[in-house]
């Protein structure tokens, strides 16, 4: 039997039909992939075979972005938290050390204090010479004491000091988990967390909250078109762009593939719009340039979606109005922003908001 429960015979018929699946499909079969496809004819994870059969169902491409965001849904916490369990183990061993060393070191005290209160009570004896034996065993295990506690300072020591390896491993490893490894801006778990931690503190406080959500144009015919390694070059760029626009408490995060999300706290929808616009012009004034061939590709285009926290909705119902807005600026010409009062404007005019 294998770990995944299958005999040996059976590991390699759905090795084999796996390997055709991405082939009929067209998926490429590096290992992430193959982990995909593999687990969904194993069926072995329902909720993905359920995902992978809807987008099968509605004839959607398994591309190199479709396939990630797959594999980051289903399986970007495995290693996560392995890594996590093995250094709480290690931190469960260093706290055991370092409790044994304590009571060692108690039980040396405790010794070495049974041994003065019997030379105590030898000082009423007049015989010189039992005094005198009395106190080179009271030197003696002092000097032995003193050794002790040098041992015990140079062991607490290094286990203090494995300990706080082990919380900066564990601390650069929450940071990883919270950051997009391609952009090393903000990922969907942290966008998640941050979004919730906002709009608490918005209905606490009172002050207004907005979100964008941000989208390159046409990215796949870009991406088809020069290769995925310059379409990562632009989902780098265009998170750059993000973390030199936003400042203070704002969260830029990629939301998934080529999209982006921005949340902007204490901002009503006027400013979260000015935010928005200047985003879309600092990108689309930018050349592409291949790092690859050095080819000049032209330039690329955003649309930006901007929706405003209403104090006690559904986060899923902020995400979702502000995703219409997106929808909307990309149905009606792409390289624009879209608010949701301009949805809510019977004329679907451009309305002017001030900030507060």
């Amino acid at each position: 039997m294998t770990e995944y429960g299958e005999t040996v015979r059976q590991a390699d018929a759905l090795a084999h039909n796996t390997l055709a699946l991405m082939a009929e499909l067209g998926v490429i079969a590096h290992p992430e992939n193959y982990t995909i496809f593999y687990h969904y004819l194993s069926g072995k994870n329902p909720d993905l075979s359920q995902t992978v059969d809807i987008l099968r169902s509605n004839h959607q491409e398994f591309g190199e972005l479709q396939c990630q965001r797959l594999h980051e849904r289903f399986f970007g916490h495995a290693r996560e938290t392995q890594t996590i369990n093995t250094i709480s183990e290690n931190l469960r061993r260093q706290l055991t050390v370092l409790l044994g060393h304590i009571q060692k070191a108690g039980d040396d005290t405790r010794a070495y204090g049974s041994m003065l209160g019997d030379f105590s009570s030898g000082l009423s004896n007049d015989d010189l010479a039992s005094m005198r034996t009395a106190l080179e065993t009271v030197l003696n295990a002092t000097h032995e004491m003193e050794n002790h506690n040098k041992v015990l300072e140079n062991r607490l020591d290094t286990s203090s000091s494995e300990i706080s390896r082990l919380r900066e491993d564990l601390e650069a490893m929450r940071r990883e988990a919270m950051t997009d490894a391609l952009t090393g801006i903000a990922n969907r778990k942290m966008f998640d967390q941050k979004l919730r931690a906002c709009a608490m503190e918005a209905m606490e406080t009172g002050s207004p909250m907005s979100l964008l959500l941000i989208d390159i144009d046409d990215f796949k015919k870009f991406n088809d078109a020069h290769g995925h390694q310059t379409g990562d070059q632009v989902i780098r760029l265009l998170a750059q762009t993000l973390k030199q626009s936003v400042k203070g408490r704002d969260t830029a995060a990629r939301y998934g593939g080529e999209e982006f999300a921005v949340i902007l706290p204490q901002t009503g929808i006027g400013c979260a719009r000015q935010l928005a616009e200047q985003i879309r012009h600092a990108i689309s004034s930018k050349k592409i340039v291949s790092k690859i061939s050095h080819q000049d590709l032209g330039q690329i285009t955003v649309s930006i979606g901007v929706g405003n926290f209403k104090y006690g909705e559904p986060l899923g119902r902020l995400i979702a109005r502000t995703d219409q807005a997106l929808y909307h600026a990309k149905a009606t010409g792409r390289n624009r922003v879209v608010s949701q009062n301009d949805i809510d404007d019977p004329a679907n005019g451009w309305m002017r908001i001030s900030c507060h």
